[in-house]
């Protein structure tokens, strides 16, 4: 009797030992087919049921990206019932072909499982106005300014923007107020529904007589009343095409930056410094343009004979900002070699 009570509680952990879940997956692939890109998240249930003899716990369920979300039964799940991972898989901006795997850990005996989503997505609609970034009461155009690039001073350019009439029914455009340096016109003036046309811009560099870079703006009016605005840039460049090396300006500053060291509040720094003409011709200080309106530099002459040279004369004007204070002011010279030169203020406001 002993040997046999001995024996019964010796088997038993060992039975227990034994029991294990066992994880089966209904299906472990699922084909989405041909999915919309703007139709929202594709949903896939993964249906298992647990074939062991102890509940089945899922540790954790992880997919191979972030496009692909799972979610799965938290609860153990007893030998013989069911439960699902269900899993989320978001189209958008991700056209054509997609496979996915997602990876199911357990405490079965069949520890890992591999399940796997696919499909095609196909790309939403084209935008038939993608191209029209800028908005004028019914009118589309493709962007609210026209970059012209690097021109030379003596260059006459011209550029266009695309416009289209998004309205149902016939819209006149018009400019108003450009410079005389700058030609613009509108074909056709006025566009039928869809009907598409050119704001094309002329631009003469020698009649703006401005250096470096240059912004102007067209007033556009869109019947019966919408207005709105384009920007015109460039940035104007010498030409030096018949300038022979050995006969042009050359172009020597003294200093290119300048430490004020500590500076007071609301008061007025001075500082100089000198720009000569080491070349052949003429040095010719063409525009000076500054970081911002507290610093002023003024050149004693802005045209510098051979072997000469001018001074410049800056004055800062402190704020009530405590800190480092870092000036910028840009020469345009007519210097092949030296077109743009920075000149750096530095100080200390306390």
């Amino acid at each position: 009797m002993k040997r046999l009570l001995f024996l019964f509680l010796t088997l038993i952990p060992l039975l227990t030992f034994s029991q294990k879940a066992k994880i089966e997956f209904e299906k472990t692939s699922h084909d989405f087919g041909t999915i919309s890109e703007t139709g929202g998240p594709a949903v896939y249930d993964f249906v298992f049921k647990n074939t062991g003899d102890a509940p089945l716990i899922l540790n954790s369920v992880r997919a191979s990206c972030g496009c692909t979300t799972p979610s799965w039964s938290r609860q153990p799940i007893a030998p013989g019932q069911t439960g699902s991972v269900k899993v989320s898989f978001d189209p958008r901006h991700r056209p054509g072909r997609f496979n996915k795997s997602i990876t199911v850990n357990s405490n079965a005996s069949n520890a890992v499982s591999s399940l796997s989503i696919h499909g095609m997505v196909s790309s939403k609609p084209a935008d038939p106005y993608a191209a029209y970034r800028y908005t004028v009461g019914k009118l589309k155009i493709t962007a609210n300014s026209l970059n012209l690039g690097s021109i030379n001073n003596t260059a006459t350019v011209e550029k266009a923007l695309d416009i289209i009439n998004t309205g149902e029914e016939p819209v006149t455009v018009t400019t108003t107020a450009t410079p005389s340096f700058m030609t613009v016109t509108v074909n056709p003036a006025t566009l039928k529904k869809g009907e598409k046309g050119k704001i094309t811009v002329k631009y003469n560099a020698t009649a703006k007589k401005d250096w470096g870079f240059v912004s102007d703006k067209i007033n556009v009016t869109v019947s019966p009343d919408a207005k709105g605005e384009i920007s015109v840039v460039a940035n104007i460049k010498e030409d030096f095409s018949n300038v022979k090396p050995e006969e042009a300006p050359a172009a020597k500053f003294s200093e290119t930056s300048a430490e004020l060291g500590v500076l007071t509040k609301n008061t007025t720094h001075k500082h100089e410094f000198y720009i000569q003409n080491d070349g052949k011709s003429d040095l010719i200080i063409h525009k000076i343009k500054t970081s911002d309106n507290t610093v002023t530099a003024h050149p004693a002459r802005t045209v510098i004979k051979p072997g000469k040279k001018t001074k410049v004369n800056i004055t800062l004007k402190t704020d009530e900002q405590p800190g480092k204070k870092v000036k910028i002011i840009s020469f345009t010279l007519n210097d092949p070699k030296n077109t743009i030169v920075s000149y750096k203020l530095i100080g200390e406001i306390q």
